[in-house]
């Protein structure tokens, strides 16, 4: 069985990505909260470390929390 060849060019390290969505959204996104978010394509580098695929990342919408006042 032969084994798909994935382009690295396409994916990101989770820093990277948290950087990508501040500069998109105007607010700091910590490279942890990029970790949790699901339905995205990523490869597993070693046992602790993915990469993203930066096109999933562009399209993701994060809403602000509503504060109470």
């Amino acid at each position: 069985m032969t084994k798909k060849i994935i382009p690295l060019a396409d994916y990101i390290t989770a820093k990277d990505a948290a950087c990508l969505l501040s500069e998109k959204l105007g607010r700091r996104i910590d490279p942890s909260y990029v970790r949790k978010l699901k339905n995205m394509r990523r490869v597993l580098i070693n046992a602790t470390q993915y990469l993203y695929n930066r096109h999933d990342i562009m399209q993701v919408q994060i809403r602000q929390k509503k504060r109470s006042a």
